[in-house]
This record gives C-alpha cells, sequence and structure tokens, in this order.
C-alpha cells in the first residue's frame, strides 16, 4: 500500500494539475477577448511580455474593483473601465512622475465580466529619465529632408542644433507621429526655446468619423514645464471641458536642464463621442490648456466651484488673482480674519454670488460679451444682495460681506486685462487709484496720497504690484523671494503696501528729475516643488548607474540651475504681461488684441534694477522692449551692463550715499579725511549699495574709518579693532557676502556667523556655525536657531558706533516693535548718525522715536537718491542718442553724469544742515519738505506748460532751461537729436523740475513765490 505521504503528494500535484489548467483555461478566455476585443494599434504598439501582464492583471480584475495597475522600472501598465474620468483616475496614482509617453486604448466590446456593461481602458504610461538616449528611426535621406524642412522654418538653426534636438528626443515620441506632424512639432520647439507662453497649434480632423480617429490633435512646445504632476493637472482640464485623451505623447528635451523644453501631440475627442468642437467650447478650453501650468487649481476654489461645475477653470484662475488682490487690502483691517484661507473661503461659501462676480467680469472685460449697461445693471443688483446676506452668524457674514464688496471694487475699478487673451503667462490689471477710495478703513491714514496708477499681475508662484506717482514715472522692479515658508507668509501681506512705500518715497527722491515715483515688487513664493523634483532625479541617476560623486555634482548643478530659473521666469512673466496692457499706438489704443480699454491714453513706464535683478534679466528685459516694439525701446530699463550705467559697476547709488556721509560727519565736528571714526552696516560686501560703498570707505576713509559691524543675507560679524578693507573690497571684487571673511583675520572678542553652515544637532534640532577670537585663539562655536537669530537680528542694532549706513536689508527691519534694539543700557542711542542707504529699512515710528533721543538720520528719499538720477540720466541719453551711439559716446557721459551726481547730493545735503543749523528740525522732517516743495513748484510749472507748445528755436529761454539740464557733450553735440527724439511731455517735465530744484536748493524751504507770475524772471536767470 501506498504511504499517507506520497498519497498526500499525490493529492497535492492534482491540485496543481488542475489549478494550471484553470489558470490556463482563464488565461487563453481572457488573451481570446483581447485579440478580438482590442483595436489593431493595441498590438502593434504594446509588446508581447506587456500583453502576457495584461493579461493575467485581467484574471483577478473584478477581485481589484475593476482597477488595476502595473508598475514596471521605467513604464506603468493601468486598467480600469472606461467613463468620462477614466483617464484622471488611471494618472491619479502617477500625478509625482514624469510621464514623456500616455496611450490609452479602448475596448471595441463590453468588458467581460458578468453585469459589466462599460468597456475597457488600458493605458501605457511611460516616464522621463535623467539619462535617455534615442536613435531617428528614419533613413539617412529622411533625415537629410527633415533637416532641410525644418530649417525653412527656422533659418537660424545650425546643423549642430538640429542634431542635438533629435539626441534629446525620445524614440517612440519620434516614431508616434507622421513626418508632417513631425515637422510641425519641431517647429513649435525651436519657437518655444525663446518664448515662455505655451507654443500651440490645432489641426481638426473632420472626417474623424470615416478614419475612426481623434476629431482635434494638438501639438505643442512648452519651456520649463513641470515634470511631476503635470499631465496629470492636464487631464483634469481635459476631461471638465467635457474631453477624452484616445493619445497623448511626449518628450522633455534636457529634461533636467535649465532650459527644458516639453515637446507634446494630444490626440482629443469629445467624451460623449462627438467631434471635440460640438463637446466643449473649444476657445474657453485653449485658453485654460495654454495657461494650465501657470495657475495651481489643487485648492479651496477647484475642490468647492470647479469640480461641483459651478464655475469653469477659466473663471477659477480670474478668482484666484481677485484673492490675492482682496488680501493685499483687507490684510490690514485684520490679518487673520482676511487671511488668503479665508477669503478663499467667502468665496466659496456663497457660490451663488460668486458666479455672478465672474459674470460682471465678464460683461466689463470680454471683448466677445462687453456691455456696460449690463455690467452696471447686475452689479447693482449684485452690491444689494450681498448687503443682505445673513447666516445668522455675524462675525462671518461681516467678513464675507467685505471679501465679496472688495471682490466688486476690485472688478469695478479695472482699466484694463489681458485676461481674455489666448495666451499668456501671468494675469495683469491696469487698475484706477480711486480703488483706494473705497477701503473699509481710514485711507489716508494708510495710503496718504493717492497713486497714478496701479498695476496688478498674478502668474505662476508669483504675485506681484507697479505703482507710479505721475505719468513720466521711474523705479525699480525688486523681487521679494523668501526661502522659507513662515517667513513667506509674513513677508506676502505687506507687498501692497511695501510698492506702495517704496513708490512713495521714490516720488520723494526723484525731485531732481522729470520722472515721478515709482515702484515694481514681485513677491514670489518659496520654490517648494524643488525638493521632490530633485529627489527624482537624485534616484533616476542612481539607476543609471552615475557615481555618489557625479551625483552631487549633477544635483548642485540641478539646484543652482532651477532657482535661477525660477526667479527669472516669475520676472520675464510680470514685464511681459505688464507690457502687454501699456505698449500702444500713437494714439494711445492698445495694440495687443482681446482687451478692453477704459484708459485709452498711452503709458510710458521706464524701469530700473533692484533686488534681485541681475545682469542678465535687465538685459532680457531691454531686448524684449525693443523686440516687442514698445515705444521707449531699450530705455524702458536702466543700469543694463553695456546699453546702459550699470549701478553696481559704478557705484552711482554709493557715490551720493557717501556725500550725505561726509557731510553728517562734517557736521558732528568729525573730519572724515583726518578723525577717526567708527562704522556699522547693514548690507554686504556682495551688495550694490553697501559693497560700493565699502570701496568708498576704503577710498576716502581708509586710514580714519573702522567698520565694527556687518550682517548681511549670509551672516554678521563684529571686530571692535575694525574689519579688514583690503579683504572686504576683495570680497565686493568676488561678489562674496561675509561669511567669507576669513575668521582667522577677526580681533580679540571678535565673531562671524555664517548663516548657510549648518550641522544637525538631532533629527529636529540645527545648529549654526560661529567662529569667535577668544585668548588669541580661534573658537569654533555651534548656536542654537535662537542664539543664532538674535546674533544676527541685534548685532549692528546694539554695536556702538558713530555712523550706521543701512545700506542692504527688508523694509522695516528697524521699526516701533524691536527700535530699542538700538539702544544701549543707558537709553542712549548706539549711533550717532544714520544715514539710509536702504529704502524703508526704518519706519517713520521708528526715525521719530530715535530723532528724539538724539540721533540725526538722513532719510532714504535723500541719500538714496543719486541712482534714480542716474537712471534718469541714462534715459535721456538713450532716448536721444540710441543704443550704437550711447555706446560710441558712454566714457564721456558717464564723467559728466557722474559729476552731476555729487553735484545733486551736495546741494540738498548742504541745504538739509543749512535749514537744521537754522531750524533745528529733524532732519526727516526737512527731507521730505524739500521734496514736497520741489515736487510743488514742478506741478505748477507742468500745469502751466501742459497747454503751451514748445518752440523749436534753440534761443528760446525754455529750450536753453532744457538743454542746460542735459549733460554737456549731449547739448553741445546732440542738441538737434535732443529737440527731435525727447517727447514734448519730457521735454516740459525736464523744464519744470530742473526749475524747481534749482530754487529750493538755492533759496530754501521757507522761500514760497508764486512760481508762475516769476517765471520769465527765473528763466532769464543763467544759473537756471
Amino acid at each position: 500500500m501506498p504511504s499517507s505521504d506520497s498519497s498526500s503528494e499525490s493529492d497535492q500535484s492534482k491540485k496543481l494539475s488542475a489549478a494550471i489548467h484553470t489558470e490556463g483555461k482563464k488565461f487563453h478566455e481572457y488573451y481570446m477577448w483581447l485579440e478580438k476585443a482590442m483595436a489593431p494599434a493595441f498590438f502593434k504598439d504594446v509588446g508581447s511580455e506587456h500583453i502576457i501582464l495584461i493579461t493575467h492583471s485581467l484574471m483577478g480584475f473584478h477581485y481589484q474593483q475593476y482597477f488595476s495597475a502595473i508598475n514596471l522600472k521605467s513604464t506603468a501598465i493601468a486598467m480600469c473601465l472606461d467613463s468620462p474620468d477614466a483617464d484622471l483616475r488611471l494618472l491619479k496614482g502617477y500625478a509625482l512622475y514624469g510621464i514623456k509617453n500616455y496611450q490609452a486604448y479602448v475596448s471595441l466590446l463590453p468588458a467581460p465580466f458578468p453585469r459589466v456593461a462599460a468597456r475597457l481602458r488600458i493605458a501605457t504610461i511611460y516616464f522621463t529619465e535623467a539619462i535617455e538616449t534615442a536613435r531617428l528611426p528614419f533613413p539617412a535621406e529622411t533625415r537629410k529632408s527633415l533637416r532641410v524642412m525644418v530649417k525653412q522654418r527656422n533659418p537660424e538653426m545650425s546643423d549642430e542644433e538640429f542634431a542635438l534636438l533629435m539626441e534629446g528626443m525620445n524614440t517612440r515620441f519620434l516614431r508616434s507621429l507622421p513626418l508632417e506632424r513631425l515637422i510641425l512639432a519641431l517647429d513649435m520647439f525651436f519657437r518655444a526655446k525663446t518664448r515662455d507662453n505655451c507654443q500651440y497649434e490645432v489641426r481638426y480632423n473632420e472626417e474623424w468619423q470615416e478614419a475612426g480617429e481623434a476629431s482635434m490633435q494638438i501639438v505643442l512646445a512648452w519651456r520649463n514645464t513641470p515634470k511631476h504632476n503635470f499631465l496629470y493637472h492636464l487631464a483634469r482640464v481635459i476631461q471638465r471641458n467635457k474631453l477624452v485623451m484616445q493619445h497623448v505623447n511626449a518628450t522633455y528635451i534636457n529634461p533636467y536642464g535649465k532650459q527644458n523644453i516639453l515637446v507634446m501631440a494630444l490626440w482629443l475627442h469629445g467624451g460623449d463621442g462627438k467631434a471635440a468642437w460640438e463637446a466643449t467650447d473649444v476657445t474657453a478650453f485653449l485658453r485654460e490648456l495654454a495657461t494650465v501650468k501657470y495657475f495651481a487649481s489643487f485648492d479651496l476654489i477647484d475642490e468647492m466651484l470647479v469640480k461641483k461645475e459651478v464655475i469653469t477653470g477659466g473663471a477659477a484662475n480670474f478668482l484666484r488673482a481677485l484673492v490675492d488682490f482682496v488680501h493685499q487690502i483687507l490684510v490690514h483691517v485684520d490679518p487673520n480674519l482676511y487671511s488668503v484661507d479665508q477669503i478663499e473661503e467667502a468665496l466659496c461659501r456663497h457660490p451663488e454670488l460668486t458666479v455672478r462676480l465672474w459674470d460682471t467680469f465678464q460683461l466689463r472685460c470680454d471683448p466677445e460679451s462687453c456691455s456696460y449697461k449690463g455690467y452696471a445693471a447686475i452689479r447693482e443688483q449684485l452690491l444689494a444682495d450681498i448687503s443682505k446676506l445673513d447666516t445668522g452668524q455675524e462675525m462671518n457674514d461681516r467678513r464675507r460681506k467685505n471679501v465679496l464688496l472688495q471682490g466688486m471694487n476690485f472688478i469695478h475699478h479695472i482699466l484694463k486685462t489681458n485676461f481674455f487673451r489666448m495666451n499668456y503667462t501671468a494675469i495683469s490689471f491696469r487698475m484706477d487709484p480711486a480703488y483706494l477710495n473705497q477701503l473699509p478703513f481710514d485711507r489716508v491714514k494708510k495710503f496718504p496720497t493717492l497713486p497714478y496708477g496701479i498695476f496688478f499681475i498674478r502668474g505662476m508662484h508669483f504675485f506681484g504690484f507697479h505703482l507710479r506717482f505721475k505719468d513720466l514715472a521711474r523705479g525699480g522692479v525688486r523681487t521679494v523671494f523668501p526661502d522659507q515658508r513662515e517667513q513667506s507668509i509674513a513677508e506676502r501681506n505687506n507687498v501692497f503696501t511695501e510698492c506702495y512705500n517704496l513708490a512713495y518715497t521714490q516720488q520723494l527722491k526723484n525731485k531732481d528729475i522729470p520722472e515721478g515715483g515709482a515702484k515694481g515688487v514681485i513677491f514670489l513664493k518659496p520654490y517648494e516643488q524643488l525638493e521632490s523634483e530633485a529627489y527624482i532625479l537624485s534616484k533616476e541617476l542612481e539607476i543609471g548607474g552615475i557615481p555618489p560623486d557625479e551625483i552631487d555634482r549633477k544635483m548642485r548643478i540641478f539646484h543652482e540651475e532651477q532657482m535661477a530659473e525660477y526667479l527669472e521666469h516669475a520676472q520675464r512673466s510680470f514685464i511681459e504681461s505688464l507690457v502687454t496692457i501699456v505698449n500702444c499706438n500713437e494714439d494711445g489704443s492698445i495694440r495687443a488684441k482681446y482687451i478692453v480699454d477704459y484708459w485709452r491714453r498711452p503709458e510710458y513706464i521706464y524701469l530700473g534694477p533692484d533686488e534681485k535683478m541681475y545682469d542678465p534679466m535687465i538685459t532680457w528685459i531691454a531686448e524684449f522692449s525693443r523686440k516687442y516694439g514698445y515705444k521707449p525701446g531699450s530705455a524702458f530699463i536702466s543700469g543694463k551692463p553695456k546699453l546702459g550705467i550699470n549701478h553696481k559697476e559704478y557705484g552711482v547709488t554709493s557715490l551720493g550715499l557717501h556725500v550725505y556721509v561726509e557731510a553728517a560727519l562734517r557736521y558732528m565736528n568729525i573730519d572724515p579725511q583726518r578723525d577717526p571714526f567708527t562704522v556699522k552696516m547693514a548690507g554686504g560686501p556682495d551688495g550694490d549699495v553697501a559693497g560700493n560703498q565699502i570701496c568708498n570707505l576704503h577710498r576716502y576713509c581708509r586710514n580714519t574709518a573702522r567698520l565694527i559691524a556687518l550682517t548681511d543675507v549670509s551672516g554678521t560679524i563684529y571686530d571692535s579693532q575694525g574689519l579688514d578693507w583690503d579683504l572686504l573690497v576683495e570680497l565686493f571684487a568676488q561678489a562674496k557676502p561675509i561669511k567669507y571673511y576669513p575668521p582667522e583675520k577677526l580681533s580679540e572678542g571678535g565673531f562671524l556667523v555664517n548663516k548657510e553652515a549648518k550641522r544637525s544637532q538631532s533629527a529636529l534640532i540645527q545648529q549654526t556655525l560661529c567662529w569667535r577670537m577668544q585668548q588669541g585663539k580661534l573658537v569654533e562655536e555651534w548656536l542654537s536657531g535662537s542664539d543664532m537669530n538674535y546674533l544676527v537680528r541685534h548685532n549692528v542694532h546694539s554695536a556702538y558706533a558713530d555712523i550706521f549706513i543701512p545700506a542692504g536689508g527688508r523694509p522695516r527691519t528697524l521699526n516701533e516693535f524691536n527700535v530699542t534694539d538700538f539702544l544701549d543700557e543707558k537709553g542712549s542711542p548706539t549711533a550717532k548718525i544714520i544715514v539710509e542707504g536702504a529704502n524703508l529699512y526704518i519706519t517713520a515710528g521708528a526715525r521719530h522715536f530715535l530723532e528724539e533721543k538724539g540721533t540725526m538720520i538722513i532719510k532714504d528719499s535723500s541719500a538714496n537718491k543719486t541712482g534714480v538720477i542716474c537712471s534718469s540720466y541714462e534715459v535721456l541719453c538713450g532716448l536721444t542718442l540710441g543704443d550704437e551711439r550711447f555706446i560710441a559716446n558712454k566714457k564721456e557721459l558717464l564723467g559728466e553724469i557722474l559729476a552731476q551726481l555729487k553735484i545733486c547730493a551736495a546741494d540738498e545735503a548742504d541745504l538739509l544742515f543749512r535749514t537744521h543749523k537754522r531750524t533745528g528740525r529733524y532732519l526727516t522732517d526737512i527731507s521730505e519738505e524739500i521734496s514736497q516743495r520741489i515736487n510743488q513748484y514742478t506741478y505748477q510749472l507742468l500745469d502751466y506748460l501742459e497747454p503751451l507748445p514748445l518752440s523749436s528755436n534753440p534761443d528760446d529761454p525754455m529750450v536753453q532751461c532744457f538743454l542746460r539740464y542735459c549733460p554737456m557733450s549731449l547739448r553741445s553735440r546732440f542738441a538737434e537729436e535732443l529737440m527731435r527724439e525727447i517727447p514734448e511731455l519730457h521735454k516740459k517735465a525736464i523744464i519744470a523740475c530742473h526749475i524747481a530744484a534749482q530754487l529750493v536748493y538755492r533759496r530754501g524751504v521757507d522761500w514760497q513765490p508764486t512760481i508762475v507770475d516769476i517765471l520769465p524772471l527765473l528763466l532769464a536767470h543763467r544759473e537756471i
């Protein structure tokens, strides 16, 4: 008899055979179903090994809730029952992957399961790779023809560039497109190389039914498109526009480089089986498609309004812009009650009212449906309905009413917007400043003077403002780019306020020049996505077998390039969107299409460099203005490296700053060339104003000045014996911050905090490096976060010095809450003199507190003014001569302009101290009165000159006044060009400001004639 063991083995063998038989039968059944149910293209595109995996997955499909995913090394296969949102369900699990190819196949028959009527959708997904190569699947002759055809459309393309492009494209993408579509894709690629906005072309297939194909194909190319989450985001836009993706093929050229470009082909069809143009509003869809990467969709507005089909995705983008604008105003009522989240909630809580906000915006600003009469009627009813809003929760109702009312006020004061254009990188609005009269608080206390113009721009990861206080105005554009979320929340509350105060300070500062005050501020959110993209890149490099040292090098380069591109993209987008709504014809009509213009007059804006605006971007702005045909041309921005007078290279702001420093010291009976004195500074040796002022002190006061304390973005330093001037100047030459100062050069008791040198004490605690010189030895000390922050915040404020020069740092650094840090233990200020080289470093309240304590303060609007004066002269020269002749005469002009800057600073410094000695009034008050008096005379003269035509006779007194303002070489050799090229508005502004400034500097602030009545006498005075 057989043993029990052998009997058990036999039973198991039989069971195994039966299982294999059942498995094989099922496999055969599902494989045959695939053969019958799937179109031939499926078997052509999907390899046999993948079909085997799909068949196996189908065998357990009904146990997996009819959803299955097969994950391979660089590929995934996902299956689900077909439905309008099937693509979203398939892609959701891969939202964080970079996808270069997505192909969906729908069965011709219902899925092979009981009581299931839906068809089966199978998708193949191929991911981007850090290392991938491709071989062009064309014979040499076809390759040559392709190069010739592409070059005909892009003659600037080199053979080498074409070869690199082919190497960068993946084989699957190249194989997927017919030759004519491939040429179109390559053409899109070359367009995208120099443009940030989406480059796309749409082809409609009228014969889609006969061919059994998608009815619409879109070929697009897009620069610096996010790899992770992008296709899922795109699929959501397609799905909510009632379309389905039949096929998607994409390739990333240089996927992890600074200038990566996505090239994509989309085959789309109506979700209900109709043609795409029958299923959706194609125009609205394309507008949303072309902006999909610029506006996040995973927020409360998306969840509560878009998903529920209350509003469209395009309307949601408008609401997101409205949220940021309204937040900047209502934050002054209560920053907690009117946070961004609370404002979003208010719009979502009453969707019936929010939808009507969108309707009013369309009626006011959409060229296709613009009706001011219809707008006024809806607005009136909407305001009445908002006022009656009552949920029984009084506090919430009041908050939501304020949000909705400010949203309506925002719409009511829009003078023009680019929103209804088909393609843009950010939404821009030109606002009527009268909006500020509708605030729910006392406007005069917060914003005492109405600006002349307000621009608001909202784009991907940023929003910003440009304000000006005069038609002809100029001022820098700065970018606020916090690197931490906590700092970001604090900074974003004050973007409009900072822009207003900077522009107003500029208005006071610009008293010596024809342009009024202006400023642009871009708030850029921390780059939170960078870490996830960097992590995935590092993993892809590891899989590719790259050595660890090489991975580290590549990751450093990747991080630097991506941060630079993140900053530059926001700045380009801000400028492009601003210029779109100001670029006009001579009669003031806007050149761009699809813009309703309630302003209807020319706007010429002049920009300058400011924080985080570097030379390559300055050059790009000048070239963009010229290429776009904007009237100012390259004079649109000053401080250009070659075609202008670069501020940092020539130290034009610090040139005037040092005039005030020496004048203040002499007024305090300190001869800066003979008597020793101590200095402390905010701003580092790599900065424009601070770095050049260090050079000025080294050049003019090396033997008398000791710089004992300095703080910049990289850290803080203290040395009671004074820092080494030669080392500081060397750091300036190398554009390095203070963390690079050699700590071994410190004197006894000195210290250097390097904020960027960190170590982890534990998983949750980081320490920062501090070098100290103790008993002749250099000691390495690691500070806690609190100790580090205390030193960085207090060092330059608490260290005692004769003069403090804030020449860098954020606005409001020294304010009413921390001004006592500037006092010693006896309650006396730690500096006798403060010369504000940085704009708004000290608040008005802190200034007056310190002045009452005996510190003499020269305001930023005086001490910082020569930079903008230089920029004004640069614009004058650029408009007169053009680029080539300006370069040819730059050396001579530069000498004359630098000399004039010193004169402008010395004239005001002399009046400041002359008036202070006579009256004893605070210097800050005198400074403000000088600006107001000059501007008062300027506006009186402008009102008088406005209706009068200027003479073309060079001997006319008015013309002589205009010419005397200009640099000597311009008026002596290019007087004819000055008369011809400078607009009359500009010439009149020069005449007015020149007369006004010279009068005040010579006669003082107390002399108050009726300026127009004595104008003939003034014009006869040769000095004026």
